[in-house]
Order: structure tokens, then C-alpha cells, then sequence
């Protein structure tokens, strides 16, 4: 019975096509700028919703000045309206967690 060998199997520079081992030419590929996010979170029961949402706004604003925030991303149970901003929920957000950014 034959042994395998534990080492992979490297092919040799005559294998490799040199169409295929040539990097991808850079007008394939189109990069959209996304705007950042930020994290808030706080967990204080002694605060309204609406209120750590203006907390995670203005600390947005604070980190990246020049750029408005549109949304917020909150979890499904915090959902409360804000003016001018979208507030969006989401199972996939934490409780008294506030995902700020742009849509």
C-alpha cells in the first residue's frame, strides 16, 4: 500500500498558465466609497431611546465632521421615530446598541 504525503503538492512553473497567475486589470474592478459607521452603545435604564440616539448622533458628528448622518440601525425592540433621521431595526442589532451612518 502506498503512503500519502502530508505536504501538498506543489505544481511546477511549466503548469501554471501565465494568463491565469497575471493579475486582474484594474478597470474590472469599481470601488464605491462607503460612509463610515459608528457603534453607541449604552445601556443607562434611566435614559430614553430617543435620547441615546442623539447621544450616538452627536458623538457621529463629532467623529466625522462634515459628514450628516441619515441612519440609525437599532434593534428591533427600540425602534422609535426621529426627525430627519431613518431609524431602522434590526434582529441582527444588539439591545441598547445604536449602528449610526448613512444610508
Amino acid at each position: 500500500m502506498a503512503r500519502k504525503s502530508l505536504t501538498p503538492a506543489t505544481p511546477s512553473p511549466a503548469a501554471i498558465n501565465s494568463s491565469t497567475a497575471t493579475p486582474a486589470q484594474s478597470s474590472e474592478f469599481t470601488f464605491r466609497w462607503q460612509p463610515p459607521f459608528l457603534m453607541w452603545y449604552d445601556d443607562n435604564p434611566k435614559t430614553l431611546v430617543v435620547q441615546k440616539i442623539a447621544a450616538a448622533i452627536n458623538a457621529y458628528k463629532a467623529r466625522f465632521p462634515g459628514v450628516e448622518p441619515t441612519l440609525v440601525l437599532v434593534n428591533e425592540a427600540e425602534v422609535v421615530p426621529v426627525d430627519g433621521i431613518t431609524v431602522r431595526g434590526m434582529v441582527t442589532v444588539s439591545r441598547h446598541t445604536y449602528w449610526v451612518g448613512q444610508i
